[in-house]
This record gives C-alpha cells, sequence and structure tokens, in this order.
C-alpha cells in the first residue's frame, strides 16, 4: 500500500511539472478530501485537520505555499481559496461548505478599473473562529479568535475577537 501511494505522489508531482498547478486544481475539485494534495503541494496543513473536497483554489501562482491552514481544522465542501496572497486558518476554526475567502479584488482590464484598482491583502481566520456556511470574506478582513460569522454574510471591514456577526453586509449580533 506504501508503495502505490509513493507511486501516486510520483503521478501527480509529474503532472505538475507538466501542467502546473492547474492540473493539481482540478483534482481539488474531484477530492473527498485534500489534505495531502495540498500539503504535497506546499500548503502548511497542520494535524486532525478535516479538508472536504471539492474544494475550489484560485490564483494559486506554481503552489500553495500562500496557504496555511493549522491544527484540527475543518474545511466544508466546495470552499473557495483565494490565494493571490496568504490565507491563514488558525487552529481549531470551522470554515463551512460554500463559503469564499478572498485575498484580492480586481475588475481586469475594464473602464472600472481607474475607479477600482487591483487591491490584494492577506486574510486570517483566528484559532476557534466559525465561518457559516456561504459567507464571502473579502480581503484583508480577518476573524478574531472564536468569532462567529452567520451563515450568508459579506464581510466587509475586521470582525473582532469574540465578535458574532451576520448580514449583507456582516454587522455586529451581539456581544
Amino acid at each position: 500500500m506504501r508503495m502505490l501511494a509513493r507511486l501516486h505522489r510520483a503521478w501527480l508531482a509529474g503532472l505538475h511539472r507538466r501542467l502546473g498547478i492547474a492540473a493539481i486544481n482540478r483534482r481539488l475539485l474531484l477530492a473527498d478530501r485534500c489534505e495531502s494534495l495540498l500539503s504535497q503541494f506546499g500548503a502548511a496543513v497542520g494535524e486532525d485537520c478535516v479538508l472536504h473536497g471539492p474544494l475550489v483554489v484560485h490564483n494559486a501562482a506554481n503552489d500553495y505555499r500562500n496557504l496555511s491552514i493549522g491544527h484540527n481544522v475543518h474545511i466544508g465542501r466546495l470552499v473557495v481559496l483565494d490565494l493571490a496572497e496568504l490565507v491563514t486558518i488558525e487552529n481549531d476554526a470551522t470554515v463551512s461548505m460554500g463559503v469564499t475567502i478572498l485575498t484580492h479584488a480586481d475588475v481586469g482590464d475594464r473602464p472600472l478599473a481607474e475607479r477600482y484598482p487591483r487591491t490584494a491583502q492577506q486574510t486570517r481566520i483566528g484559532e476557534g473562529a466559525w465561518i457559516g456556511a456561504n459567507a464571502t470574506v473579502l480581503p484583508g478582513c480577518n476573524v478574531g479568535r472564536r468569532a462567529v460569522v452567520g451563515a450568508g454574510a459579506v464581510v466587509l471591514e475586521p470582525v473582532p475577537t469574540d465578535a458574532v456577526v451576520g448580514g449583507v453586509p456582516a454587522r455586529r449580533l451581539q456581544n
């Protein structure tokens, strides 16, 4: 069994050399679990994590080095991670299904680019935080330790430690 696993890792490495990180991104879309694929291609992944696939990774240049996941993290199905800048998900955090975590905003080569130039910022999900299903966290909007982001929320500004936020745009719901 170990020999088969080594052969599979070597095959994936060859696929990456020939077709780039996009080929590995496609594998993440088909994977039931993603821990080994992410760590094999540069992500820091802690112990005892459950990282469900399909997982959508956007803007990974050549590998997943812009992704740091702590210990005992849970990532649900159909999560979108934008790796234009560093995404850090700290220990014991939960990122529920359908969540989008962004690190950049760019309208591209369009007339609005003059008014809205490209921005890029790291995004951090704090230790023990919980991001509810289908929430969106915009670039640089760090979520504090033990904070809760309600399902479907759009986070436009940093969320303090222990805060509970929800809505569009996300607003504090309780202390």
